[in-house]
């Protein structure tokens, strides 16, 4: 779907709903009314709203952490929340250093953040940046789906950990909530003020810590989940050995009869073995990078050389040794063996029908060096490429490669491959790539979220942290509550000018600019 059907298709649903509603808070005042209040449901422009006074949510957390009083749950929770103590802490130096890096550094690759939604991941280069992350812009819309539902798993489990954790401390929930802002989803806890102003200065950071914790930790979960698909996965798929076609765009140049099919097990492109998605696209950068050249015999030569006069040039400026109108041939030219003195039997350039030409190729040569027959390297446009793709069915019979002369990239933007090869036909690669796309999602929005809340920033917890700390620390020094609330407007002021210049930046270099 385009973006813009996707974001006015998307408007048109929220107007929908904001008429209804204010009508029905005209004609049907008191009965919507009831509904509204009932359901904790609120509709604002491009906004959904759901709000619950959290008796039954708290009950169930009233369970959860005060089971059999002082047991093995309750303590294990409590050391738990003090690791998130601690990993909060080490985490701010962390997130002020990457939003300094950000703010100065001026190189646009590296290792990569998303700020959208407090998400954050590394590379293996040096450079740090922030990108953030926009279905539509610089996020295929086709993955709204894994945005959406792993912000709303983030979030909520960013929430439950500061509920849980209030609920050990004996901190009332007054309410929990849920707001949809356009695509955006956000979730909140409310505690009882008073009740988390009384605590002791480490019992009120393990509250405040505890949705980074939550959050790091599901992190890890996912993460190991990740790492071991390809034991969890192996009963039912293939994995590591093969890819297997799962998409052909509309308008990519592979499809058709003589083409790939969806389903197509790939094993190996040109001398290249396809194993993987990752060694899948080291393939294809190869094929553009390394013109290779066939093993041809001499008698396959002089029967079907089709070799024109060579003294012009084409209109590219390349040699040209074929009729130009005829798409079926190329001009071959002979790659000397270095390690042989005798002369060639063969000319230089000659003209072969390519598909025949490869179809009896006894293999690839790179230097000049074949076991049998000579070394023939085709004479193609910069970026063209010949692409042999060998290919399988899913009981592993051998099918006819398919031969494509073109760009690699054509190839890598319009057929896509699964490295899930399924061991029955009724099983589709395509469940265990959204599970590990979903997992991917959140491992980087996890360790985000934990990140940006660790900041001292408004509207995060970091902000929250700094103030505890500061009137914890300080209060034997600065009396005056005042001066303590000064200082720390003043840390979390900063930090919320280094986070909004990386947004500034961020917004300019992955947003901005490349619309202009």
């Amino acid at each position: 779907m385009d973006p813009v059907v996707f974001f006015v298709v998307l408007s048109s649903i929220y107007g929908v709903m904001y008429f209804f509603d204010r009508f029905f808070k005209s004609c049907m005042h008191y009965p919507y009314d009831a509904f509204l209040r009932n359901t904790g449901l609120n509709v604002n422009f491009m906004s959904l709203h759901w709000h619950s006074s959290a008796s039954a949510f708290n009950r169930m957390l009233i369970r959860w952490g005060s089971t059999s009083g002082s047991s093995f749950t309750r303590n294990f929770l409590v050391k738990s929340f003090n690791m998130g103590v601690v990993l909060s802490f080490l985490l701010l130096p962390v997130g002020i250093i990457l939003l300094i890096i950000t703010i100065f550094s001026g190189s646009e690759s590296g290792t990569t953040s998303s700020a959208a939604s407090a998400s954050a991941t590394t590379a293996s280069t040096p450079a740090v940046q922030l990108e953030i992350l926009l279905p539509g812009v610089n996020l295929p819309l086709q993955e709204i789906g894994y945005y959406i539902a792993t912000l709303v798993l983030c979030t909520l489990l960013h929430e439950l950990g500061h509920a849980l954790a209030a609920v050990l401390e004996d901190v009332p929930v007054t309410g929990f909530g849920f707001k949809l802002y356009f695509c955006l989803p956000l979730a909140y806890t409310e505690l009882s003020h008073d009740h988390l102003n009384g605590l002791r200065w480490f019992r009120k950071l393990r509250i405040l810590c505890a949705g980074i914790w939550n959050n790091f930790l599901f992190a890890g979960l996912c993460y190991l989940l990740i790492s071991t698909l390809s034991i969890t996965m192996s009963p039912f798929y293939i994995i590591n050995e093969f890819v297997i076609v799962t998409e052909l765009t509309s308008k990519s140049p592979l499809r058709g009869e003589r083409g790939l099919k969806l389903d197509n097990v790939l094993t190996h492109l040109n001398d290249c073995p396809v194993t993987s998605e990752d060694s899948w696209l080291e393939c294809l950068q190869q094929a553009q990078q390394i013109r290779l050249g066939y093993c041809i015999s001499s008698d396959f030569i002089r029967l079907n050389d089709e070799s024109i006069d060579i003294s012009h040039h084409g209109a590219d400026g390349r040699l040209q040794c074929c009729e130009e109108r005829n798409p079926n041939v190329s001009c071959f030219e002979y790659v000397e063996d270095i390690t042989v003195d005798a002369p060639a039997e063969i000319p230089q350039h000659v003209c072969l029908n390519v598909r025949r030409t490869l179809e009896d190729s006894n293999g690839y040569c790179r230097t000049g060096a074949c076991p049998q027959g000579y070394c023939l390297r085709p004479m193609l446009h910069n970026t063209t490429s010949i692409l042999v793709f060998k290919r399988q069915n899913l009981e592993g019979q051998t099918l006819s490669p398919v031969i494509y002369v073109g760009q690699p990239r054509d190839v890598l933007r319009t057929v896509r491959v699964s490295g899930f090869v399924p061991h029955y036909s009724q099983l589709s690669s395509a469940w265990p790539d959204a599970w590990s796309l979903l997992l991917k999602y959140n491992v980087v929005f996890s360790i985000g979220l934990a990140l940006i809340n660790a900041i001292p920033c408004f509207g995060f917890d970091g902000a929250h942290i700094t103030s505890t700390v500061i009137h914890s620390f300080l209060v034997g020094r600065v009396e005056e509550h005042a001066k303590r609330d000064l200082i720390s407007l003043i840390i979390t002021s900063v930090g919320s000018l280094l986070f909004g210049l990386a947004l500034v930046k961020v917004a300019w270099l992955s947003l901005l600019r490349p619309l202009l």
